[in-house]
């Protein structure tokens, strides 16, 4: 009897530890970054890291990049392309590079994506 209710009992936790990808949300507009994970453990964000963004207007994307050296305490830049989604995957294309990311989910409110071939997963916000 025992061993029948860990069978059962395990088959069911098992069945709730899948969360159900949600990509429904429109991906049009700003998305400010709150959170940055390595093989799934959250990274740190500086107060730097926390000014980039991606911004999605019809087909065009504009993205917002950081890097902190030693030199100066916070370098911004942008970087125009193009994008095109199907289903749960962007293609991206800016002039030097082309790259995929998975949509992970996309609400309303949050967007997380991952890129292609990288253990990296990015959540960001819907700028207000």
């Amino acid at each position: 009897m025992l061993s029948l209710f860990l069978i059962i009992f395990t088959s069911c936790s098992r069945d709730n530890d899948t969360i159900p990808e949600d990509t429904s949300g429109d991906i049009q507009g700003t998305w400010q970054l709150k959170a940055f994970y390595i093989s799934g453990v959250r990274q740190p964000l500086s107060t730097c890291r926390l000014n980039e963004s991606i911004a999605f207007e019809q087909n065009s994307i504009i993205i917002v990049k950081t890097q902190e050296t030693s030199n100066a305490p916070c370098n911004i830049s942008t970087e125009n392309g193009t994008f095109s989604r199907a289903a749960n995957t962007l293609s991206i294309t800016f002039p030097n590079e082309n790259s995929t990311v998975k949509i992970k989910e996309l609400t309303k409110v949050k967007l997380v994506i991952i890129p292609e071939n990288n253990q990296e997963t990015l959540q960001y916000e819907k700028a207000q």
